[in-house]
């Protein structure tokens, strides 16, 4: 299996796209594909406890791995034994990670992180390659998270050198509200695949993200 990591791109800030795998069908196969570019960095498969079959899991990976884009699966770190996904995204420091990080190694490891600092410091030591701020505004899909607090993401980037995305409910026109804050990039989920056409989506969210001054 290739070794994959997440191209941090520091002139540029890029779309983590978390695809909600309760209702990904076989016809968003087609979406896929056309709104996959460099434009994109990361692909997150979530909620891991409603992936869909066989055939059209290995059909994300083979689409998402042709565009050399890194995939991810939500906290089920055991279905990388089965398939050529490149790490895990975690929603919590997970309780056995004394058992898990020699497992996981060359492997992409992210962690969410909504108003704790003990995570930014374990993520931090434990070498994990990136933190997901969330909710940064609030939306339909973030009943697990609160609000983060703006004072701790600038004690973040002012003290730590971890790359993070900001996540939960931005909208293109909330981009010039993250002005202030250095951001790999945004995590976005809410009505993607949903969209007539999600590749306007990603578009809109790039051009935000990476406007001229």
């Amino acid at each position: 299996m290739a070794y994959r990591k997440i191209n941090f791109d520091t002139e540029r800030k890029g779309v983590y796209i978390i695809l909600d795998m309760r209702t990904f069908t076989a016809p968003d196969l087609r979406k896929l594909e056309h709104l996959l570019s460099n434009q994109v960095i990361a692909i997150q498969l979530w909620d891991s406890n409603k992936l869909p079959n066989h055939n059209i899991l290995e059909s994300i990976i083979e689409i998402v791995h042709q565009h050399h884009i890194p995939i991810l699966i939500n906290n089920k770190y055991e279905l990388m034994r089965d398939y050529d996904i490149d790490g895990v995204h975690f929603d919590h420091i997970p309780s056995n990670w004394e058992v898990l990080k020699s497992q996981l190694k060359h492997k992409i490891i992210g962690v969410t992180c909504t108003n704790d600092m003990d995570v930014v410091q374990w993520a931090t030591d434990q070498q994990i390659d990136y933190l997901s701020f969330c909710s940064m505004f609030p939306s339909e899909n973030n009943t697990r998270c609160v609000l983060v607090d703006r004072a701790l993401i600038k004690n973040v980037q002012q003290h730590y050198t971890i790359p993070f995305f900001l996540a939960g409910g931005i909208k293109p026109q909330h981009i010039n509200l993250l002005e202030e804050i250095n951001y790999a990039g945004i995590a976005i989920v809410s009505g993607l695949m949903s969209a007539e056409n999600p590749k306007e989506v990603i578009n809109a969210y790039y051009q935000a993200l990476n406007k001229n001054p």
